[in-house]
């Protein structure tokens, strides 16, 4: 594994780089529906009443179908002008999504490639994909094995996602174009690579907090301070981002340290929900 995870960043590196901006004409973009209400209501407005069936959720026709309101919707744009830099003039500091550039003209064609890569398994539990989230994107990338890459990278497949301030791009390059590909591949995430997304994700999620409160932190090690408390976070049961980011705050606010017995007492609460958890780091009693 760790031959083919070092092969896959090698190759990434090789076809994935730092862009100035987009290209003029990208024609399809995967929103999350997830991210805010307002992402349902801009497709609504900007591109099904401007150009009706312009738009797929991605969950329709899959085990998930009833909950394609917090999942991923491919949006065509090429009916619509304007609607992409609308769309990131909208989300100037997050993007809820990822655009695609594909060689098939079909929107159908290009949402059943897609549905391939959303849904994982673990033993007998099925979970969603969020790849399409571009704070993660980079992760998912690094974790592919090179017929798994080559496969979401095929020859005229392009990903332009945001990162921070900055636009990156990753498409077909020479060293996965020498692969050889089989005529039939069947999509399958092994235990070992959601387990090193998991790990990569998590590590990114620090970074990002590190660069944000990483200055307020009462400790001289700030990277150290915010994996901590993401830590005991965790081991509360807080799974949302939200709700961690919440408990870094109120920490420093208080100026207490991770390690501190009242907040190992929490861990122990198991009859406290996470809000009420919440609660009690904030009133300091529990």
């Amino acid at each position: 594994m760790m031959v083919n995870v070092r092969f896959t960043i090698m190759a990434e590196q090789a076809v994935t780089g730092i862009i100035q901006e987009l290209p003029s004409r990208i024609p399809f973009v995967i929103l999350d529906l997830a991210f805010h209400p307002s992402v349902l209501e801009w497709i609504y407005e900007e591109i099904e009443a401007r150009y009706p069936g312009s738009w797929r959720p991605l969950l329709l026709g899959t085990d998930y179908q009833e909950r394609w309101q917090v999942g991923p919707a491919l949006v065509d744009l090429r009916y619509v002008p304007g609607a992409r830099d609308d769309l990131i003039s909208k989300y100037k500091e997050t993007l809820p999504g990822i655009f695609l550039t594909h060689p098939a003209e079909s929107l159908d064609e290009v949402a059943a490639w897609l549905q391939q890569f959303l849904l994982i398994s673990r033993g007998t539990q099925q979970s969603l994909l969020r790849f399409y989230d571009p704070r993660v994107f980079g992760s998912f990338l690094s974790v592919l094995d090179p017929q798994q890459y080559g496969h979401f990278i095929p020859p005229g497949v392009t990903w332009y996602w945001q990162s921070g301030v900055e636009w990156y791009r990753a498409s077909s390059g020479s060293e996965v174009d020498g692969q050889e590909r089989p005529n039939a591949f069947t999509w399958h995430f092994r235990d070992s690579q959601i387990n090193e997304f998991t790990a990569e994700r998590r590590r990114a999620f620090v970074d990002a907090l590190t660069d944000n409160y990483g200055k307020f932190t009462p400790s001289e090690r700030p990277q150290k301070y915010v994996d901590d408390v993401v830590t005991l976070a965790e081991a509360l049961g807080m799974d949302s981002k939200a709700d961690i980011e919440k408990v870094l705050r109120l920490l420093i606010q208080k100026k207490s340290q991770p390690a501190d017995p009242f907040y190992s007492s929490l861990v122990e609460r198991a009859d406290l929900t996470a809000y009420q958890q919440l609660e009690a780091i904030e009133d300091g009693k529990s």
